[in-house]
């Protein structure tokens, strides 16, 4: 079966199985108010006759309907589960004709000024980022946008490539995993609240009034003495007053952690459930145990965080008035529960930002297997040893449908070379600069690639393609070109390692003399620095370079233009472009030219 028809297959059953458990959900709602009135109105009807049988009954029925409701509650989580399950494979088949339902886009995470991307659409509404993007929290996107920003070392790749490797083929797990992550609406939310509060120290508020933890036992004690008539209402007036201080001291602290920390129990929730099915899971290869391991750090991370979880939730309970005037008061709720969270504070300061990492890398390296499974044609790239390399066999561009995609290959071998693109407009010079630049961020993250075969080294990628003006910064566009390549020249003399780059159009802001100039000198000043890359241009005598020097190879892209159209084939061949369409063009819309 291919990929589309397992996801089709999987949506049939899981929207059936959800309708299942809806029925199931329906019967029990019926029986939820059944059992209720029944018990109202037995309990009543007994009361007149024998107030112990009725009392038995009431107790009987509220021991029914609690067991009803909570079989209630688990079948409404089966049901949405279930749907959850079928609206992931619903927008994997919506990924394969490249759209998509989910609103991430990435672009928050995107980094101004970055060396490529903007250029090579690594984040955007039609981005790289919402192709692979299978997670759901916020550190599982921020670090699939860390991956995809900057190159992993060749042993992390390695590691990467077997883990991913692993993850391919367990759908179900995965996909259950993507499941239990979107029943949370807010998992996304920021965790930096929590990091802070961890990072503040101990509470030297709770710390000084702790020991009086006791104290509602006293006062307790003292309500019902007071009820049985043995001490004056006075006494219990005074210690709750005490109380009263006690909380008043403490309110400042409690209050900014429980308005913090209302909306995160849920999502506290989610990563414990998350985490237990990492931790139940056995893996093999190195990286996926390695991983699971930190989650095992003096108790498991799973019941850490619900413990967590379980002690937020309480203390909140504080956020409703009534209950702190009957409850919270006379048993000095606050303190009770945020000594608990200093214990938890003191044993996992160090852990939560551990076990977050783990988490965000999972959901990363489910993501990037999420995608290979979806693409089972896509190989894993080759990491090569030498100090600059590439080699490519029918590449194509992920972001393009398959049957519209043209594949092309290209090889690079050595620092200090460029490869010169001359073409018509519209011919796909762009497009296979972009090709070769998504495939190299995909094989330097660790992900398969869009191509038959790819081997490249490790590179640092720079890209000056959509150079614009800017009216904040009072510059035109031919400025900004300049300033991003004086970013490429200061790149290429400090990188330790290769700089890989992608110029397209270069210097299109000015005059054909000056043009040709430039970007002849900035080649010769490349050559002499760590990079190699690709110039695109229409300068013809651009080219002519390669006559001269051997580090400059020539290739194009061609079109022809027959019966008032024009015919592209968008594959690159060796050489100058000797076929230009803009003189047919400037004709086909009425510009007269002999």
């Amino acid at each position: 079966m291919t990929p589309s028809e397992v996801f089709e297959q999987r949506q049939t059953v899981f929207l059936q199985q959800a309708e299942v458990f809806q029925r199931r959900y329906s019967q029990l709602s019926t029986a939820r108010l059944s059992i209720f009135l029944a018990t109202i109105a037995l309990t009543w009807g007994l009361y007149r006759i024998n107030s112990m049988a009725a009392l038995a009954t009431g107790v009987f029925g509220l021991i029914i309907f609690a067991v009803v409701l909570r079989k209630h509650q688990k079948t409404a989580r089966e049901r949405d589960l279930y749907r959850a399950l079928a609206e992931i494979n619903k927008d994997e088949i919506s990924r394969l004709s490249l759209h998509f339902s989910r609103a991430e886009t990435g672009e928050s995470f995107a980094v101004k000024n970055h060396a490529y991307c903007n250029d090579l659409d690594v984040f955007g509404p039609h981005s790289l980022f919402r192709l692979l993007n299978r997670a759901h929290t916020r550190v599982g996107m921020q670090t699939l946008a860390d991956w995809l920003l900057d190159p992993a070392d060749p042993i992390e790749l390695a590691v990467r490539q077997l883990a991913i490797t692993e993850l391919t083929p367990l759908l179900d797990w995965r996909q259950e995993m993507e499941a239990v992550a979107r029943l949370e609406k807010q998992i996304a939310e920021s965790t930096d609240f929590l990091h802070h509060w961890l990072q503040a120290g101990e509470n030297e508020s709770i710390l000084r009034w702790k020991h009086l933890r006791w104290f509602p036992i006293l006062t307790i004690a003292g309500i019902i003495s007071a009820f049985m008539g043995l001490i004056p209402w006075i006494v219990v007036v005074l210690l709750l007053g005490f109380h009263g201080f006690i909380l008043g001291k403490l309110n400042h602290s409690v209050k900014a952690y429980a308005e913090q920390s209302n909306g995160i129990v849920d999502t506290l929730k989610a990563f414990s459930a998350l985490l237990e099915k990492i931790e139940n899971h056995s893996f093999t290869s190195a990286k996926l145990r390695q991983l699971q391991s930190q989650l095992k750090v003096s108790a498991t991370a799973s019941k850490s965080i619900q413990e967590l979880a379980s002690v937020t939730e309480n203390l909140n309970f504080r956020l409703n008035p009534y209950f702190m005037l009957a409850i919270g008061l006379p048993t000095l709720w606050d303190l009770q529960w945020m000594t608990k969270l200093e214990v938890w504070k003191r044993t996992h300061q160090h852990h939560l930002k551990i076990w977050l990492h783990v988490l965000g890398e999972f959901e990363t390296l489910s993501s990037l297997a999420g995608f290979a499974y979806a693409n089972p044609s896509y190989p894993f790239a080759e990491i090569s040893p030498n100090d600059f390399h590439l080699k490519a066999t029918k590449a194509g561009h992920p972001m393009i449908l398959g049957e519209k995609r043209v594949s092309n290959d290209f090889e690079i071998n050595e620092v200090g070379q460029t490869a010169i693109i001359t073409g018509s407009n519209m011919s796909g010079k762009s497009t296979f600069l972009r090709t070769l630049g998504i495939n190299t961020v995909l094989a330097l993250s660790g992900s398969v690639v869009c191509a038959e075969s790819f081997s490249c080294s490790i590179v640092r990628i720079f890209t000056s393609m959509r150079t614009q003006d800017s009216l904040e910064e009072n510059t035109s566009s031919f400025y900004a070109e300049l300033k991003r390549l004086q970013s490429l020249l200061q790149l290429a003399k400090s990188s330790g390692i290769p700089v890989f780059y992608f110029l397209d159009e270069i210097l299109k802001g000015t005059n054909s003399a000056d043009r040709h100039r430039g970007a002849e000198a900035l080649i010769k000043q490349l050559h002499l620095l760590n990079s190699s890359g690709f110039v695109s241009t229409h300068d013809l005598e651009l080219g002519q370079m390669e006559t001269q020097h051997d580090y400059i190879a020539n290739y194009s892209f061609n079109s022809t233009f027959s019966e008032g159209e024009l015919h592209f084939d968008y594959h690159l061949q060796p050489g100058i472009c000797r076929e230009f369409n803009a003189t047919a063009l400037m004709r086909q819309i009425g510009i007269e030219i002999a």
